[in-house]
Order: C-alpha cells, then structure tokens, then sequence
C-alpha cells in the first residue's frame, strides 16, 4: 500500500504551496522515497539538498512515485537553485 503522505504532497505541489524542492521532505521522509524508488538513501538525501546532483531519471522515479509529471519536480528544484543565488 502506498504512503498516504504522497498524496498530500502532491495535492501542495500542483496548488503551488511548496516553495523549495527540500520541503518536501518535510512532509515526505526520505526513507520512504528511497525505498520506493530504489535510490540509495545516502545518495537521495545528498542530491535533495543539493538539486543540481540531481538527473532525469532520480526526477522521473520520484515523479512516479509521487504520481506527478516528473516535470513539475524539476520546476520547483529549479525554484530552489533560483531563490539560493
């Protein structure tokens, strides 16, 4: 069965409520995510905090896990990296 967190956070992206691609992990634990995507845990925390480790694929496993276009992911690690400069 599915972590019911997922779909709160998918609910917050789509209406535009999560400002920078880490705080979905304060809803999301990153364990869960790993687990469900296959993404060692050390290596998907390392990349969270840092979305220009991040690649298509780590963006697609999270976006399908999540059930969001993996392009809205992208958008807000991009917001992330904008708002840090």
């Amino acid at each position: 069965m599915k972590d019911k967190r997922y779909k709160a956070v998918k609910s917050l992206i789509l209406a535009n409520e999560i400002a920078k691609f880490s705080d979905i992990f304060e809803i999301l634990p990153v364990s869960v995510l790993s687990k469900d995507t296959g993404i060692n845990y050390s290596t998907l925390h390392r990349k969270i905090y840092n979305p220009k480790q991040l690649n298509l694929n780590d963006f697609d496993l999270m976006g399908k896990a999540m059930e969001i276009d993996y392009l809205e992911l992208v958008k807000l690690a991009h917001k992330s990296l904008s708002k840090s400069k």
